[in-house]
């Protein structure tokens, strides 16, 4: 057994079992199983929390997030945002309203055609479990409830740092304070307005918290538990977690005197099965977003920045706008400016508010981090040294952390949660000692207060560039009212610390640290949530954002159309141009914002030359086929939402049938049907000798199949693509081309994402194209016999039928589902027996213990 994996022998008699007890302890104590400060005090194993110590955390946690987020509490506003964080508005929200409400209509996610031309939406949907409520609210009141879960985030981690502070023996005061600063560091609460950072640090805390139950008490089962969260939630966090935990355990182990190789290694192997069972459990979930993210263009696609984020030397220094923003961002998340955008207070600084360092923790952290290690042994020094070391190294040395993140990003985001973890943990360990009695150090106090403000207001002279290609000089950049409050706070800290120099103003002095602290963290929180800008409960209620009048154009030519159709927009209904809208309000467009576009949709427009499938940003903001005339025709775009002159538009494919509020209801005159067949093809040999518009025409002739399929299409003709040409190409002939197509067109009798039925009829043996991109899990029948599914047009998909009438069933199977849900099943069965074999260890040895 796992909990039970040390020397032991497999019989002992009851009148020897206390002997046994205590010789057992005596090698726990020999090998580093427990923590120094433990061993003295006499302890076995962590220590039991006080329910009411829980209580007391959960009160100052939920009176600090009252304060920091009562707007949103009240309902006045609500979670979502308009501004460098507007990703919650235009990704994360229309996600949602998907997932609820394919969960109301009793399915799960699958397939869903209002994400691009189509796109399976299963991975990512269901991996966060404190999503769940928002679900259950259904997707009129989905809203409202998002500050409440972001809250239970907050609070959560606050309450699970705190709890693994005090297995490690910290006092409860030191507890309490790093609770504090963990829930409402900058990573929390910027990252709650990104939802899955909150997340992040909400599963780290239980992992910290499981490994020391499982390292102090050799209590594993939770252990499975917070690692199967975490691998669910994204794999890549999976992977960064297991970097920091690596390094933790080899501070937990060497960072104490009687630590040893051996007993590291053991706990490792102890780790590694345990967290091979949480993966397992995990793999309904884990698995389907593994194998999307694989898929997709940033990993098997052409777009890449490992090339890029690896090229530059290893030990190059980050140039002076980057490692100053490291700096200021250490004080407070917006000594640079908040996350609003055009305005005087918005952020000025390297990249951008979220992805830039998120390194405030606390004032505290900058003043007790040097303490602790006046007061830590020689051993520990070197051990504690190294680990916050690795982490400053790199920072400073920015080809470090880029490796960290095996050069697929240039951000800091985990990076920043696991370097607070650092600074919060040295922190609480040495206001722990402080209030147990060893003597604050006056020196280094006064070196880290003045080195403190003097990084705060040096006059650096550099001029900071953000992403958005802006250049600020520092001195215009710094928010002085807040530079002011720092050196404010920093001077109370420094004097709440200076009375842990009288024994008898001990218990005053870590009252003072405490209370500063959360009206410092009041203060600067406060002022990183208020001064975004979020959508208000008016708002919602108004024709504006996604409840303006697209909602009722759509619902007006749903009424008068009931085939399978598309809409365009020449306008996002929210801000910065959103490319979800159609999730929201429910049609079928062609654009997609995801990290994780369909990379066959991505190749499709990459051989029609919409976009360039290298660059790794056109391949999460897609457009879509709105600014191509033919790829709108053979996609089926039949209406074009449209505000403003829409008459004035060149080469117009459409014409006006009305008008809701200021969008104009635009129809085609050409749009081909989703299943067309076609008698004409060009192999992708000829095709890829055509450039730019050229290639877009040619498909409105012929599709474009592998050079290896030809010869089994003799029925067919081949055009070569010589004389097409978009120079004499107009409306007369699109008119001719389109109904040259029309005429074998797929009758749709039953339509849903994941399942189509239809009929046709052909003269010849043809291809079938379906406007909608190739994925091996489409599966179909002709007639009733299985056809191969074939990708063509780069990346879109056709089936091979015969001359006659035909009926096509085209079915959508969710990959890695089934399967993962075996291993998870097997997994939850491992787990359940482990846990029945623990139960009745625990029986015997509670009977052996009467017995003696």
């Amino acid at each position: 057994m796992l909990h039970n994996s040390q020397t032991c022998p497999s019989t002992v008699s009851g009148s020897g079992f206390a002997q046994f007890e205590k010789n057992w302890f005596a090698v726990q104590l020999k090998e580093g199983r427990i923590m120094s400060e433990l061993r003295d005090m006499g302890f076995r194993g962590g220590v039991k929390i006080q329910c009411k110590e829980i209580l007391a955390m959960l009160s100052l946690l939920m009176l600090l997030g009252g304060l920091i987020f009562h707007k949103f509490i009240l309902g006045s506003a609500v979670y979502l945002f308009k501004d460098i964080g507007s990703d919650t508005l235009n990704t994360f929200y229309p996600a949602f309203i998907n997932i609820a409400e394919t969960l109301w209509r009793g399915e799960l996610p699958g397939w869903s055609f209002e994400q691009g031309l189509g796109q399976n939406v299963f991975p990512f949907s269901l991996s966060d479990p404190t999503t769940y409520p928002l679900y259950l609210l259904g997707s009129e009141n989905l809203a409202f409830g998002i500050i409440w879960v972001e809250l239970f985030k907050i609070i959560g981690s606050g309450l699970l740092f705190f709890s693994f502070l005090k297995k490690r023996a910290v006092d409860t005061r030191a507890a309490y304070m790093g609770g504090l600063l963990y829930a409402f560091s900058g990573f929390m609460i910027i990252g709650s307005g990104w939802y899955i950072f909150s997340t992040l640090g909400l599963y780290v805390a239980l992992i910290l918290l499981s490994f020391e139950m499982l390292y102090l008490e050799r209590k594993w089962w939770l252990f499975p538990i917070s690692i199967a969260l975490l691998a669910a939630l994204n794999v890549v966090n999976l992977y960064t977690c297991s970097v920091f935990l690596f390094l933790y355990v080899l501070l937990r182990v060497f960072g104490d005197e009687a630590g040893s190789f051996k007993q590291f290694s053991k706990l490792l192997v102890s780790m590694a099965l345990l967290g091979a069972l949480g993966i397992l459990i995990s793999s309904v979930l884990s698995v389907p977003n593994l194998m999307q993210m694989v898929a997709s263009p940033r990993v098997s696609g052409e777009a890449s920045y490992t090339n890029n984020l690896s090229a530059p030397p290893m030990f190059e220094l980050g140039d002076g706008n980057y490692l100053v923003t490291w700096l200021m961002r250490t004080f407070s998340s917006d000594l640079l400016g908040n996350g609003t955008l055009e305005n005087i207070n918005s952020y000025k600084g390297w990249r951008n508010y979220l992805e830039a360092p998120l390194g405030y923790c606390g004032l505290i952290t900058l003043l007790l981090v040097p303490q602790l290690f006046t007061l830590l042994k020689a051993r520990q020094r070197i051990v504690y040294g190294m680990f916050l070391g690795i982490f400053i190294f790199a920072t400073i040395f920015p080809w470090f952390r880029r490796g960290f993140w095996l050069f697929q990003g240039d951000y800091f985001r985990d990076f920043s949660l696991y370097t607070a973890i650092i600074f919060i943990l040295f922190s609480a360990l040495a206001f722990d000692k402080f209030i147990k009695g060893e003597a604050v150090n006056r020196l280094v106090l006064g070196i880290s207060f003045c080195v403190s403000i003097s990084l705060l207001y040096f006059p650096y002279g550099i001029i900071l560039q953000d992403d958005f290609d802006g250049y600020t000089p520092l001195s215009e950049a710094i928010d002085q009212e807040i530079q002011l409050k720092i050196l404010l706070f920093l001077i109370l800290l420094v004097a709440g610390l200076i009375l842990f120099a009288s024994k008898k103003f001990v218990s005053y002095a870590a009252f003072c640290i405490l209370m500063i602290t959360f009206a410092e963290l009041a203060t600067f929180n406060h002022h990183t949530v208020d001064m975004r800008y979020v959508i208000t409960n008016q708002e919602l209620h108004q024709k504006t954002g996604y409840n303006d009048y697209s909602t009722d154009a759509i619902t007006l030519i749903k009424r008068q159309d009931q085939d399978f159709f598309r809409i365009e927009k020449n306008y996002g209904s929210t801000v910065h141009r959103s490319l979800n809208d159609a999730k929201v309000q429910h049609y079928y467009g062609s654009s997609s914002y995801s990290s994780f576009n369909q990379l066959n949709y991505i190749n499709f427009l990459g051989v029609t030359d919409v976009l360039d499938p290298k660059n790794e940003d056109e391949t999460r903001w897609v457009k879509g086929v709105k600014d191509s005339i033919a790829l709108q025709v053979l996609t089926g775009v039949q209406y074009f939402l449209f505000k403003g002159g829409w008459e004035s538009s060149p080469d117009n494919i459409y014409s006006k049938i009305g008008s809701v509020g200021d969008v104009n209801i635009l129809k085609s005159r050409y749009a081909l049907p989703m299943g067309i067949a076609y008698d004409t093809y060009i192999t992708q040999t000829n095709f890829s000798r055509l450039t730019g518009e050229n290639r877009q025409i040619a498909l409105m002739k012929a599709i474009m199949i592998p050079d290896a399929i030809a010869l089994s299409l003799p029925s067919m003709s081949e055009i070569s693509g010589q004389h097409v040409s978009n120079s004499d190409y107009g409306l007369d002939e699109l008119s001719l081309d389109t109904e040259k197509l029309k005429l074998n067109r797929l009758f749709i009798t039953d339509f849903s994402d994941n399942h189509i039925n239809g009929r046709i009829k052909t003269k010849l043996k043809q291809l079938v194209f379906f406007s909608f991109p190739f994925d091996p899990n489409w599966s179909a029948t002709v007639n009733g016999k299985d056809t191969e599914m074939l990708m063509v047009d780069g990346g879109l998909s056709a089936v091979l039928v015969e001359p006659g009438d035909n009926v096509i069933s085209l079915q959508y199977d969710t990959p890695y589902v089934k399967a993962g849900l075996c291993f998870t099943m097997l997994g939850l069965l491992i787990y359940g027996i482990l846990l029945l074999r623990n139960r009745n260890a625990t029986k015997l040895k509670t009977k052996m213990y009467e017995m003696s």
